[in-house]
């Protein structure tokens, strides 16, 4: 009972952000499905500014993108991709990059991994970042997750503070594959729910500033494909 009151309040925390017009997720397990192409479109799109990045770590997220959760935000008019979050299970991504680190703590626990969330440059005047994160979060809690992981930027924590994670560490972390200084914020799922049900209890209000243009940034297993509304 707890399970479906707690998604329910993820539901709710969802429909509280705007521009929700025609907007649909659809989850998708791997790399096989047809979406997934237009995926790495807009990874390339988001990273074209930087083509050494891509250089860089060609093969980085082949392993991963197969044993992640993809949700994606479509425009239902359009039929098109409008953004997308990975979303891995076991925080396989900062154990890869760290896991022979002293001096990087990764919580324990059933942790989900957030990743790779890019939008289409048209969608990132609006709040659909959020509406990813909120599907992603709806997706951990009801695989009875114990909390979410990140890697972000400075400029890109913005969007994971509004969903209550935090720097777990007093510095920025640097990797030895050159990806630069990077956060590692989390939340535990008692975390995130708290700040949902403090945001969809609160009095409506206009959009501010904070609420737009969540820039991206850079996770639950089982095949198949479902569609649910954010």
């Amino acid at each position: 009972m707890q399970d479906t009151q707690d998604i329910t309040v993820i539901q709710q925390f969802t429909s509280s952000f705007t521009h929700q017009a025609h907007r649909e997720t659809v989850s998708f397990f791997g790399r096989n499905h047809p979406l997934f192409r237009q995926v790495l479109t807009l990874r390339e799109d988001h990273h074209s500014a930087s083509k050494a990045y891509l250089k860089k770590h060609p093969d980085h997220d082949d392993v991963i993108d197969s044993n992640s959760q993809h949700i994606c935000l479509m425009d239902t008019q359009l039929d098109t991709v409008l953004g997308s979050i990975r979303v891995t299970p076991g925080s396989l991504e900062s154990r890869t990059l760290f896991d022979d680190s002293d001096a990087v703590s990764i919580p324990e626990g059933a942790i989900y991994e957030f990743s790779r969330l890019v939008m289409a440059p048209e969608a990132k005047r609006f709040s659909h970042g959020n509406l990813l994160m909120a599907a992603a979060a709806r997706h951990v809690r009801s695989q009875e997750g114990d909390g979410i992981l990140a890697l972000c930027k400075r400029a890109n924590m913005k969007v994971f503070k509004r969903f209550g994670l935090l720097p777990i560490h007093d510095a920025t972390l640097r990797t030895d594959r050159h990806l630069g200084d990077l956060y590692m914020v989390y939340a535990s799922m008692e975390t995130i729910m708290h700040t949902a049900k403090q945001r969809y209890s609160a009095p409506a209000q206009a959009p501010q500033s904070a609420d737009l243009s969540p820039d991206a940034t850079s996770f639950s297993p089982g095949p198949g494909i479902a569609s649910q509304p954010v």
